[in-house]
């Protein structure tokens, strides 16, 4: 095989010559209008050069698995939750699921303590993780469960898995109000584990944050707020800070910016290095344990087969990012009720392709040397540290969360999301674009709150409530009933088009169908064919304004709209017309009024 380098004919390119070249095509267009905003306040740039980067890399190596021969060299646990409220159904379903795919098993346990023997019956725990969730630490359960594992006579160091509780977060969810005798609990919880290294009795989620609309840089800075407070009250407690960092695992929720969610495990990885160095801890990234779950935020439930992509790609984000466990939630989760069987096989399936299709268990990480990447992580890291050192400034978490910052920083970064949905800036398909028109809808509408506790919310919520409006009438009306549009194309050029597409998807966020799209001729009578359009609505589509359009205005029978924007507007609208829709419309604002004057309530 030759080893001639064949880049060794070409000449280096600095990123200056690139712009320039960019600059160029865009024939006196400003450059930075190529430049994308995003949430984190950090901007995208249209191109990525090595010349924008430091020599020192900022990007952290995912984990290698080294332990055990017989595994790829990337390797993580495909979770599957279940609920212990019946044992023996629990145990049943642990058994099936670790047949078909799942590599760890999270039991859910709410007030009754489940019989170990019974729920880990022929299930080995040195062989796959098995972890708990409860919304408190309880002491005695552990105890019961290392008890269980020294009877089975396991090897201490084969057993993982995690103890899935966060007392902070349960509190800022209004779960409940912790007291010092939950944090005993939890130190006891913390002692009784140090002779299973790899079991984490100590959990810290950022999850709450992601799925009530935090953007990343809170995200990150929040976490390491409180996983400061936790530090702090458990060598209160007696413990060391050493003791403490061996016994944490943390969980991330992922949503849909791909590429800013691979950065931000990256990202949070280094500021935890920076606050265990502060405390002259040496420990390497790859003792900081993530689980990674698929985002509730970032799903919908409007068209809610969809959320199946977005599973792929936030598990796909999370596994780059070097999570250790990741739990995709079935798709259909959206709706009230249990999920159905082939949707939770489905879900489990999603990481079994990652592994199997798309080899990402092959190579340790894609993600190093990339310029875009190292540049995201870079920005995450210092902004998030930066904003970390602020909060630390102004009293500890618990302080920060009584005086309602938490809650209104998140709240207002929910609301920049939530309205960039809704007015179309951000695209979801299914809420916003290419709706499933006359789908059954089953929609838990999600109301908003001034509360100083957290919830999650869709970052389609405000699309759902509005599409509940007519979804509800037409479930009591009957089919019939629902309002439907005509579109009506003055010729059949690429703007005429466009514009009919979007009024397809403007008008579906409020759940109007398309009765027909009609293609007239410029020389064909337009004041007589609208006398023939039976629908509630009726929209125009134009590259150039007729003449007679003012005129024919006055013949359509119902609600008529113009596609596009018009300067004499308001004289259009007194010779008929209803109003313009277009992209600075105030979206919400119109279609609620729009099925107000339809007679939807």
């Amino acid at each position: 095989m030759s080893e001639a380098n064949l880049f060794a004919d070409f000449n280096k390119s600095t990123a200056a010559e690139w712009q320039e070249i960019i600059e160029k095509g865009l024939k006196g267009k400003s450059f930075d209008s190529l430049i994308t905003p995003t949430a984190e306040g950090i901007p995208i740039q249209p191109f990525y050069h090595q010349d924008f980067l430091e020599k020192e890399l900022h990007n952290i190596s995912n984990p290698i698995q080294k332990e055990n021969p017989g595994l790829p060299i990337r390797y993580w646990v495909n979770q599957y939750k279940i609920s212990t409220q019946n044992v023996k159904e629990a145990n049943q379903l642990a058994l099936k699921v670790l047949n078909e795919g799942a590599d760890g098993i999270i039991f859910q346990i709410k007030d009754n303590l489940p019989d170990l023997n019974i729920l880990l019956n022929e299930i080995h725990p040195e062989f796959c993780m098995i972890s708990f969730e409860s919304i408190k630490p309880n002491f005695n359960f552990v105890q019961d469960y290392f008890h269980f594992l020294k009877a089975k006579n396991y090897n201490n160091s084969n057993i993982t898995g995690a103890y899935f509780h966060d007392l902070l977060e349960n509190r800022d969810g209004g779960l409940f109000n912790f007291s010092l005798k939950d944090f005993e609990n939890l130190a006891q919880c913390i002692k009784a584990g140090i002779e299973y290294p790899q079991f984490k009795p100590l959990h810290i989620s950022a999850q709450l944050y992601h799925n009530a609309g935090a953007n990343i840089n809170h995200e990150l800075s929040f976490t390491l707020s409180k996983l400061a407070e936790y530090l702090d009250k458990l060598t209160d407690l007696g413990l060391e800070v050493k003791q403490v960092f061996n016994t944490i695992s943390f969980s991330f929720a992922f949503g849909r910016h791909y590429f800013f969610e691979i950065a931000k495990t990256k990202a949070f990885k280094a500021t935890v290095l920076k606050i265990a160095s502060a405390y002259d801890l040496e420990i390497s990234a790859d003792d900081i344990i993530i689980h990674a779950n698929t985002s509730k935020r970032s799903k919908s439930a409007l068209d809610f087969n969809v959320n199946l992509l977005r599973n792929s790609t936030e598990a796909m984000a999370a596994i780059l990012g070097g999570c250790n466990s990741l739990w995709v939630e079935p798709h259909d989760a959206v709706h009230a009720g249990q999920s159905k069987e082939t949707f939770k096989r489905i879900a489990l399936n999603v990481s079994t392709i990652l592994k199997e299709e798309a080899y990402l268990d092959k190579i340790v990480d894609p993600t190093l040397g990339t310029y875009y990447l190292e540049s995201i992580i870079k920005s995450l890291e210092e902004k998030s540290w930066e904003h970390f050192l602020n909060l630390e400034e102004h009293g500890s978490y618990s302080q920060l969360f009584e005086q309602g910052l938490i809650s209104e920083s998140i709240q207002s970064d929910e609301q920049k999301t939530s309205q960039e949905v809704a007015e179309r800036k951000d695209l979801y398909i299914g809420a916003n674009t290419f709706q499933l028109i006359g789908e059954k809808v089953e929609l838990e509408v999600i109301k908003p709150t001034d509360s100083k506790f957290l919830s999650p919310k869709r970052a389609t919520h405000k699309i759902e409530s509005l599409r509940n409006r007519t979804e509800s009438y037409v479930k009591k009306k009957g089919a019939e009933s629902r309002p439907m549009a005509t579109l009506v194309l003055l010729d059949t050029d690429p703007l005429s088009k466009a514009k009919s597409d979007f009024s397809y998807s403007f008008l579906g966020m409020a759940g109007i169908g398309i009765a027909e799209e009609y293609f007239l001729k410029p020389q064909e009578n337009l004041a007589k064919k609208v006398k023939l359009f039976n629908s509630e609505v009726v929209v125009f589509c134009y590259k150039e304004k007729p003449d007679y359009l003012k005129d024919s205005l006055q013949n359509v029978k119902n609600i008529a709209l113009i596609a596009g924007q018009e300067a004499d507007e308001e004289e259009l609208k007194s010779a008929g017309l209803y109003g313009c829709i277009h992209r600075k419309t105030s979206t919400l604002d119109f279609l609620n009024q729009l099925l107000t004057d339809l007679g939807i309530q």
